[in-house]
């Protein structure tokens, strides 16, 4: 799955080379080489703070995490700008002394480099090697460069750059790394150079990310993988296997503590010590393990070994506290006496588990009625709440568009969608409208949907308060059905549902930086940007022929009150037209590749004057997951809806295959849970695209790819264990756990 960074991108581009570090006596040093000042007057770069440090890098490691770098910057910058960072071993320049002598940045994984401010600027992340490295670091990645890819305000800007890790070579001479950093301003005729100004408060030095230790073992561990759900109590995790360089390499203390990185501190605490045993080796003898605070497991070596061998720990427990997701990580110490003294490095975020998120009981009933039953009364449950409007949604349960479309109506409303099916109310429905209390009913579909006598069988009803029959009591009067919107096609019905609420109704929304192929994986044809500028009047357009799109855009149209409009995959039907240009529409999010919206209807909608945002993937599948990315993602540079502000941190699944499970979701999207809808292939099968979201769902860099939008905590199957299987739903947990 590809990453969707707003602010940077990874990309190779050559960087020009960056000043030579210069050697404090202190051994910690921060080189700056400015020009003289600029004729636009650029500030410096000052206030520079980085996070709260790990515990010491062992060398001959990679994919060390580093702290969060922060610094201020006060003037305005614009595109073209550069900031640039350098990092080497303690004392000396990368491969000063060897191949093996080096610290670099680990420029496989994200780089989150996010500005704050008025207007602030916007990045793209790239990586070089140094022009002073000697040509045995001539494929170190010493230098990062943040790319300025937008004209931002006038300032102040504080930027964090966050998801830092590095590499260590095997030589790096103890001690601390060393950051140098340096900004340039965009110029056709001269380069400057900001200064670097001001160091943390407290410290009396230029600041530094971490301290390299010689390593004196080796550590792996998850494997086989161990997975502990979130929140869910204590689980066992994997062996951890510590391997010695040399003899008595490990002496006086083992210290597993759980790492900042790749998730935050405090995801889990020991609960239990396990076994710890010494093998392949002489002389070693294993004392006491304890745990310290919790956040400790601490094994002491009462004698270190005479020849090298490898210390196994065993069945330790943990719990996990239920706001994290995703691989979890320790670090792990030796030295000393216990862990407060145990400062040589063996392991640097080494996975040992991976966090399962919480699998929901399944929203679900006997049939697609019950289901769409159950779906409302999750978000509306009688006795206690029901919808305030006294209203409901009624659609066929035997076809797809026109309960999709309208999605649209029941958030208009405020209330959900029931089914039943064409010739007879079902009993089932009946009871849940009086269970709800609804006194209005608004029918969408013509009677080889929802019959004649279906309809006098509603108005038959009598109507009860919240509660029904059990709980409610009789209002005096039937349930009504007060509307019935129908064409003679699934585009006419379409065009009734959202003509029906006014234009008045359509809401707008600013999504600027969401064009270009933000979130389009096909060749499929869309905007490059929007025609005009700010909040725009928007509807979501999609294929009539099949479900899929429609069903993952449904709490979309639920929530943000963007019109469902249905089109003929492959020319922009005439009922499309009217509806887009009634409703004075200006921006449109088209949903799939060109099989379900074709060029020529995007080229027809373009021509309207609308600019077309197209939301596609390879599959169904990978459509939805593309959404449920725009839907989640920052306001930021206006690149997306911006629910995960007020996201539950839960996500809906249906079956990719079948229609009934979703046609009635978009309620759960109801009282501001703005919750993404996502489809599994079919009831066995995940599939790579909705993997590949439920790993970034896991992952430090997040769903966005910058860590802002947070992890997945809770899946929520609709339909039940035939239309997921079990082992697809501990699939898609699984996956989520490895991030």
């Amino acid at each position: 799955m590809k990453l969707r960074p707003v602010h940077f991108s990874l990309r190779s581009i050559a960087a020009a080379g960056f000043a030579t570090l210069l050697a404090s006596a202190s051994g910690l040093f921060l080189a700056i080489t400015p020009a003289a000042a600029a004729a636009d007057g650029v500030s410096a770069i000052s206030g520079f703070a980085v996070g709260t440090l790990n515990a010491p890098f062992a060398t001959n490691t990679v994919n060390q995490a580093g702290s969060n770098i922060s610094f201020s910057i006060p003037s305005a910058v614009t595109t073209g700008d550069t900031i640039t960072l350098q990092v080497a071993p303690h004392s000396s320049g990368n491969c000063a002394t060897s191949a093996s002598d080096f610290v670099g940045f680990n420029n496989t994984g994200p780089i989150a480099a996010n500005a704050t401010g008025t207007n602030a600027p916007t990045f793209t992340t790239s990586f070089s090697t140094a022009a002073s490295d000697p040509p045995a670091c001539s494929s170190l990645k010493d230098v990062m460069v943040l790319h300025v890819t937008n004209n931002g305000g006038t300032g102040p800007f504080t930027v964090t750059i966050s998801l830092l890790a590095y590499n260590v070579g095997a030589a790096a001479d103890p001690g601390t790394i060393n950051i140098g950093i340096s900004a340039a301003t965009a110029s056709a005729t001269t380069t400057t150079y900001f200064s670097v100004t001001g160091v943390p408060t407290g410290n009396t030095s230029p600041p530094s990310d971490a301290s390299v230790v010689a390593r004196s073992a080796t550590a792996t561990a998850n494997n086989p993988v161990a997975t502990v759900t979130n929140g869910g109590g204590t689980g066992t995790i994997s062996n951890i296997v510590i391997t010695e360089v040399s003899a008595a390499a490990v002496t006086g203390s083992l210290c597993i503590v759980p790492a900042t990185t790749p998730l935050t501190p405090t995801t889990f605490t020991f609960t239990g010590v396990g076994t710890t045993t010494f093998s392949g080796g002489t002389g070693a003898v294993v004392g006491a393990s304890s745990i310290i605070g919790g956040t400790s497991l601490q094994v002491l070596i009462t004698t270190p070994s005479a020849t090298a061998g490898i210390f196994t720990i065993t069945g330790a427990t943990v719990a996990t506290s239920g706001g994290i997701t995703g691989p979890a990580a320790v670090v792990i110490t030796s030295g000393g006496s216990g862990c407060g003294s145990a400062v040589t490095g063996v392991a640097s975020g080494l996975v040992v588990f991976g966090v399962a998120p919480t699998l929901s009981p399944a929203i679900a009933g006997t049939d697609a009625d019950a289901t769409a039953i159950a779906e409302m009364a999750t978000s509306y449950p009688p006795p206690s709440n029901c919808p305030a409007s006294h209203a409901v949604v009624l659609a066929t349960d035997q076809s797809f568009p026109d309960a999709l479309a309208a999605s649209y109506l029941a958030g208009h409303l405020g209330t959900g969608i029931l089914l039943t099916p064409q010739a007879n109310l079902s009993a089932e429905t009946q009871t849940a409208l009086q269970n709800e209390g609804v006194t209005s009913v608004y029918v969408v579909g013509g009677t080889l949907a929802i019959s004649a006598n279906t309809i006098s069988q509603v108005n038959a009803t009598p109507a009860y308060t919240c509660g029904g029959v059990s709980a409610g009591t009789l209002t005096g009067s039937h349930i009504a059905v007060v509307q019935t919107l129908f064409g003679q096609t699934q585009y006419d019905t379409a065009q009734q549902i959202a003509a029906f609420p006014g234009a008045g109704s359509v809401h707008s929304f600013n999504l600027s930086g969401a064009y270009s192929g933000q979130y389009n994986n096909t060749a499929g044809n869309e905007s490059s940007s929007p025609v005009t500028s700010g909040a725009l009047r928007t509807a979501i357009v999609a294929t009539g022929a099949s479900f899929q799109d429609a069903a993952g855009a449904s709490v979309l149209a639920f929530n943000n009150q963007f019109p469902m409009v249905l089109t003929d995959p492959n020319a922009l039907s005439t009922q499309a037209q009217t509806t887009l240009s009634a409703l004075g529409i200006q921006q449109v999010i088209v949903l799939g590749g060109t099989l379900a919206v074709s060029a020529a209807d995007v080229t027809s909608i373009q021509g309207m004057g609308i600019s077309v945002i197209r939301v596609a993937g390879a599959d169904a599948t990978d459509t939805a997951q593309e959404l449920a990315t725009l839907e989640l993602q920052s306001t930021t540079s206006n690149a997306g809806l911006g629910w995960s502000t007020a996201w539950g941190h839960v996500i809906l699944v249906a079956r990719g295959d079948f229609f009934s499970d979703a046609l009635a979701g978009a309620v759960l999207a109801a009282n501001g849970h703005t919750t993404p809808l996502l489809l599994t292939e079919n009831p066995s099968t995940v599939g790579a695209p909705l993997t590949g979201f439920l790993n970034q769902g896991g992952s430090a860099a997040g769903i966005d790819g910058l860590g802002a939008v947070g992890n997945i905590q809770t899946i929520q199957p609709l339909g039940g264990s035939l239309a997921l299987f079990f082992s697809t739903l501990t699939a898609m947990a699984g996956a989520v756990a490895a991030g």
